[in-house]
């Protein structure tokens, strides 16, 4: 009995890998230029409103500061610390996270960075919009490519639009397409075309 156990466990996990494995072929095929790294999600951290989490990859797997971390859904976050065997992910909801961004239907153009409030309703915000943009309800946000995140990394879709009170600018409430509570398996993007022509500051 024991031994068909294990065998069932066995399978349930070769079959939740082969679909991990088959939904990154796809983004593989389209971007050949992607190198990736699979890594789990080892530690969620519970007082991080936005979501950060530790994967069991670090230096020793090749991974560095500022490789972005996808699910098949989406782009996840970014490397933020590094250990010899695991790393620290900041997650496109916080702040700390500023990443360019635009409509795939428009292709209007702004920022990508969380704050508190949106976080606490698992959601970021496109900012930085020209009041005469055409985003619209239900539009697909992707990245703009800065060197830190490469092109058309799929961030999530406009839940609403609204002025910003300080400045004669647009946002836009984002739904990321990553379900954070739900997250287990990513993949950490070790290598693309163009990677690191804009890092962070002091990088």
């Amino acid at each position: 009995l024991n031994s068909l156990r294990e065998q069932l466990v066995e399978y349930e996990t070769a079959v939740n890998d082969n679909k991990f494995y088959k939904d990154f072929l796809e983004i593989k095929e389209t971007n050949p230029d992607f190198k990736f790294c699979p890594a789990f999600v080892t530690t969620i951290d519970p007082e991080d409103v936005f979501r950060g989490f530790t994967i069991d990859k670090g230096t020793l797997d090749g991974v560095e500061l500022y490789d972005p971390v996808i699910a098949a859904e989406g782009l996840v976050g970014y490397v933020t610390e590094l250990g010899f065997s695991t790393s620290k992910v900041t997650s496109i909801l916080s702040p700390e996270l500023v990443c360019g961004a635009y409509s795939s239907r428009t292709n209007d153009a702004g920022v990508i960075s969380g704050t508190r409030e949106f976080a606490l309703e698992n959601s970021t915000r496109l900012y930085n919009l020209s009041r005469t943009c055409t985003v619209a309800v239900g539009d697909i946000i992707i990245t703009s490519g800065s060197g830190v995140f490469p092109d058309k990394l799929i961030i999530g879709t406009v839940r609403n639009i609204q002025s910003d009170p300080l400045t004669s600018s647009l946002y836009a409430v984002i739904e990321p397409a990553v379900r954070f509570d739900e997250l287990k398996n990513v993949m950490v993007l070790t290598s693309f075309e163009g990677q690191g022509a804009a890092l962070p500051s002091g990088e």
